[in-house]
């Protein structure tokens, strides 16, 4: 066997340039880029072979380990999982602060590949520089907090290891029912050392994604249920975009009758145009969805996870007679509360059970009532994100501003806090795949970092950030990466004062204002920040406005503008649209102190009272 004699950090490089995939009928790179922050444990093997391959693995610069993980996040989202960004490190901190990053992979079931440097393998320098040690466990460092958070973890101990340990992660990135981020430490000075690599070992490699075929006997069981109702249900989840679903699902639900409701991350399988989308389900939907939900007797899931806010806590479905099937490649995620579960692909699932099922259709006056719904609620919806007067416009109303303004091909992001909810009700898709949020973690920070990312991954479009004050509090230096990258993004920035979603489930359960609403952060000297002037000091272009109409003059200016375009403009801190009228189960006092917490008691004991029981 022929072999070549290589670092262990020139050999991996090599390696990882060696994949490839296909896309829209054409060979590109499994792995498109990297992104680094370099220091002591990547800088002077890792960071060298980087440099050298450069050509074919191009490598952004980072300004925190986290935010550049989470703009690979996006990316991969955006690409439905068939590109993967790679993340490398130094040893310490660095490393540490991508573990919130492999989490939010972890949770939304998306690859990544995290490069972070390790300890010597030799031991021979311990404690190293940031070397956290474990006075039990020699062979642990800071980077086994990793395992929890990564579906595949290795540490490379000899150059030799990467020849098993590189395809198995590759392989469980791009196996749907274990999609996942990969983590591999990489010692010190294994980095520099060399082997004698196979030369077969760096033949270029063409990766698909498989797509899961289902067993006919549970396809039988799943048409049999579905036959046997009578007011059936959908919920489409982020994996009937990451199969290339969409087309299915819309035929599947107009030849068989059936309402489309979806996830969060699911938002974008249907447009707003088609007859069977209904809406988003669960706390952070819309009445329209949920109102059907409590009645219908059997809700076909789609590549959910069937999360709490899906669910409303499993208090959403108070039908005595509700069944549950779940189309899902994971098995772990079919098996769940009782489901009669198909291990399958989306797209291969719904061809297959719709061929089964034939020409049967649930009845018309479930689907009418449906329709019903969605207008009702689509009434309430536009009038509350209408234009406004009022001092203070609502998120609502920003949202509504932008989304009138909005070319149909515009992608809008949004993550965590209560600008999720406003967003899930407000900006209804006019084109396919033109939603992206991170609600799997629900992570702060991502809506500009993972905005980065997929304007990476669709250069073409347009891409529209809203983020609170909070979020961009606690990471806005990709402002600046999408500036010195010409990456232009579109960032709104609802000013409301503070963490004033916390502050509304606070005073929800019954307790008073604190920290959370910035006015009751027991501040000495509190000031408000000039998002405005933060912007531009990163080379972003930016204006501050104070009504809707502003807003809507100023968004036509961030579309001509050629890069970054940050809008702020203060929002209210305690309106917002209703959530649907679905429970969300979260800690309660169970002996009350005051009349709040007595009163927020009883709606919890109440929503408890319609939950679902199982597993």
């Amino acid at each position: 066997m022929k072999t070549i004699k290589l670092s262990c950090a020139h050999a991996l490089f090599k390696y990882l340039i060696a994949q490839k995939t296909i896309i829209d009928g054409k060979k590109v790179p499994l792995f498109p880029g990297a992104f680094a922050i370099y220091g002591h444990g990547n800088v002077a093997c890792l960071g060298q072979a980087m440099e050298e391959f450069q050509s074919e693995l191009p490598t952004y610069r980072g300004h925190h380990e986290q935010s550049m993980a989470l703009t690979a996040i996006g990316y991969a989202r955006a690409m439905r999982r068939r590109q993967i960004y790679i993340c490398t490190s130094s040893v310490g901190p660095g490393a540490t602060n991508m573990v919130t990053a492999a989490a939010v992979a972890l949770s939304n079931r998306l690859p990544l590949l995290l490069l972070p440097g390790d300890t010597f393998a030799s031991r021979f320098p311990d404690p190293v520089l940031q070397q956290v040690e474990n006075f039990n466990s020699p062979i642990e460092t800071a980077n086994d907090a990793f395992r929890p958070v990564s579906k595949y973890f290795d540490r490379i101990t000899r150059p030799e290891q990467i020849l098993s340990s590189l395809p198995q992660a590759i392989q469980l990135m791009l196996d749907p029912a274990e999609c996942g981020p990969a983590t591999i430490a990489m010692s010190q000075d294994v980095q520099g050392e060399s082997f004698d690599f196979p030369e077969i070992f760096f033949e270029e490699k063409i990766h698909e994604i498989r797509r899961v075929h289902p067993d006919p006997i549970q396809v039988k069981q799943a048409v049999d249920k579905i036959k046997n109702s009578k007011q059936p249900l959908i919920i489409s989840g982020g994996g009937v975009l990451y199969s290339g679903a969409e087309e299915e699902l819309s035929n599947f639900a107009k030849r068989h009758n059936i309402p489309v409701t979806s996830t969060v991350m699911g938002i974008g399988c249907m447009t707003k145009d088609d007859p069977y989308y209904i809406s988003a389900i669960g706390a952070l939907g819309e009445g329209s969805a949920n109102n059907l939900s409590k009645d219908t007797d059997l809700a076909i899931a789609i590549g959910t996870k069937l999360a709490d806010f899906t669910t409303a806590s499993w208090s959403n479905f108070e039908n005595p007679d509700f069944k549950l099937v779940s189309i899902n490649t994971s098995r772990y995620d079919v098996t769940k509360h009782m489901a009669t579960g198909v291990i399958s692909d989306a797209k291969i699932g719904l061809q297959q059970i719709s061929e089964a099922l034939g020409n049967w259709r649930a009845n018309d006056s479930w689907y009418q009532r449906a329709v019903k719904e969605r207008e009702k609620w689509n009434t309430y919806v536009k009038k509350e994100s209408g234009p406004t007067n009022q001092k203070e416009p609502s998120y609502a109303h920003a949202v509504g501003a932008v989304y009138r303004n909005a070319d149909d091909s515009d992608i809008v992001v949004t993550a965590a806090g209560g600008l999720v909810g406003e967003v899930v009700q407000v900006w209804k898709p006019k084109q396919l795949n033109t939603w992206e949020s991170e609600w799997g973690y629900s992570t702060m920070g991502f809506e500009i970092s993972g905005s980065l990312g997929i304007k990476m991954a669709k250069p073409d479009q347009d891409v529209v950030v809203f983020v609170g004050d909070g979020s961009y509090l606690l990471s806005n230096s990709d402002i600046y990466s999408s500036v010195i990258y010409n990456k232009k993004l579109i960032i709104i920035v609802c000013d409301n004062g503070g963490h004033m979603v916390i502050n509304r489930l606070q005073l929800a359960k019954g307790g008073k204002e604190y920290i959370c609403n910035l006015r009751a952060a027991n501040a000495t000297n509190l000031q408000f920040v000039d998002f405005e002037m933060h912007a531009k000091s990163m080379g972003a272009n930016a204006e501050t406005v104070s009504s809707t109409s502003e807003l809507e003059a100023a968004f036509k200016r961030a579309k001509d503008s050629d890069k970054t375009y940050v809008i702020s403009i203060k929002t209210h801190g305690y309106l917002w649209l209703e959530n649907g009228g679905a429970f969300w189960e979260s800690p309660t006092l169970q002996d009350p102190i005051t009349e709040d917490n007595k009163k927020a008691l009883n709606d919890f004991e109440a929503g408890k009272s319609k939950q679902r029981k199982g597993v």
